[in-house]
């Protein structure tokens, strides 16, 4: 069996990636929050960090890196383009999407707790039954939204129909 293996340079760094296994993810540059400084909410240059961007939501940088490592940040196409083309790939304006608020609650189940539970905390303490908590080894890993009109239950471990139902209940004529 013949193996491919490609050699990449990260940073002055090199990283060889086999054909049969994904490549590494990119590290993403030091990321603080006065990138977002006084700016709408969109994705924007770092300076210093052509293959970089922030993603500014709500006053809170995130920076993220292009991938391949090989693309450039384009802010005026909003997109990751090889160097010198500048040529935008879609017209679309980027909207950022809401992102509802997620409790911490994974480290109260303990450090080796892996699996959903239910949201109880957000929404002002009346938690948020269109969304579980998933966790990992005890950390938060995100929240998830269950599919359109569905709630979670967390003894069933799933979205179901006004939280208690796998099948949707007739509706009475």
């Amino acid at each position: 069996m013949e193996l491919l293996l490609l050699i990449l340079t990260f940073a002055g760094i090199q990283v060889y990636v086999s054909a049969d296994k994904p490549a590494p993810t990119p590290v993403a540059p030091p990321c603080p929050q006065s990138l977002c400084a006084g700016k709408s909410d969109g994705n924007y240059n770092i300076p210093s960090f052509p293959h970089d961007f922030v993603q500014c939501a709500n006053g809170i940088a995130y920076c993220q890196s292009c991938w391949p490592q090989s693309l450039m940040f384009n802010q005026a196409c909003n997109q990751c383009l090889y160097e010198g083309d500048t040529a935008c790939y879609t017209t679309k304006v980027w909207v950022p999407q809401p992102t509802p608020y997620c409790p911490d609650e994974c480290p109260g189940r303990g450090q080796k707790f892996s699996g959903n539970i239910a949201d109880v905390i957000s929404n002002k303490g009346k938690g948020n039954p269109y969304q579980y908590v998933a966790c990992w080894m005890g950390v938060t890993m995100g929240c998830i939204s269950c599919p359109s009109g569905l709630k979670f239950n967390e003894e069933s471990n799933a979205c179901l129909y006004d939280g208690l139902y796998f099948t949707e209940p007739s509706k009475k004529k």
